[in-house]
């Protein structure tokens, strides 16, 4: 096969363009930054990712930390156990709004029971409504023996103080009771079984 100047020329402009497009590929980017030691893979300058953000929860819960099982325990027995009988038909609506701290499956699976979960009678409820009562509950980490923390997983019992007032301030009663709650770490914490006993 016989060489023409011409056939030198274009091998010539060829290499040339090829060695325009490695040479150019070393430089700087947009922003100035030099980037010629960036693997081909990377995808541009190495940076560390954040961590996945923290789901929002509503605006009662602003201050519950949850990174701590605990928290997520107590904010969740108190949502769960206070009511306002005189507005609220039953117990449900209380599981409502405490429904963003559980594990969703649980909780779809489990919402129906939460009308009988706190030991009040139907007829408790009434007297409480008829009064227009208020029933707050404050819960506490109990000091009773519990299974072993795992990684994923954990369990407390709660004890939980419900108060009844009337709109006046005047206290109808106390109830007391344990609460046996689970949370189960899912990138963040959630109740994923409550019993009373």
């Amino acid at each position: 096969m016989t060489t023409t100047p011409r056939t030198h020329r274009r091998a010539a402009l060829a290499l040339l363009a090829a060695l325009t497009l490695v040479i150019g590929g070393c430089g700087s980017d947009d922003s100035g930054q030099d980037t010629g030691d960036q693997p081909l893979d990377a995808g541009g300058p190495t940076t560390s990712l954040p961590a996945p953000s923290t789901p929002d929860l509503p605006q009662a819960f602003a201050g519950v930390d949850q990174t701590d099982p605990e928290q997520v325990m107590l904010a969740a027995a108190t949502t769960l156990f206070s009511y306002t009988p005189a507005d609220e038909p039953n117990q449900l609506a209380a599981a409502k709004r405490a429904q963003p701290l559980f594990d969703e499956r649980y909780y779809a699976d489990n919402a129906a029971s939460f009308i009988a979960l706190a030991p009040i009678t139907g007829n408790q409820w009434q007297d409480w409504a008829q009064a227009g009562a208020r029933v707050i509950a404050v819960a506490a980490i109990g000091g009773d023996d519990h299974p072993a923390d795992q990684s994923g997983r954990v369990s407390r019992v709660v004890t939980v103080t419900q108060t009844a007032t009337t709109p006046d301030g005047k206290t109808l009663g106390t109830n007391t009771f344990a609460a046996y709650f689970t949370a189960t770490k899912l990138g963040v914490w959630r109740i994923n079984a409550v019993a009373v006993r």
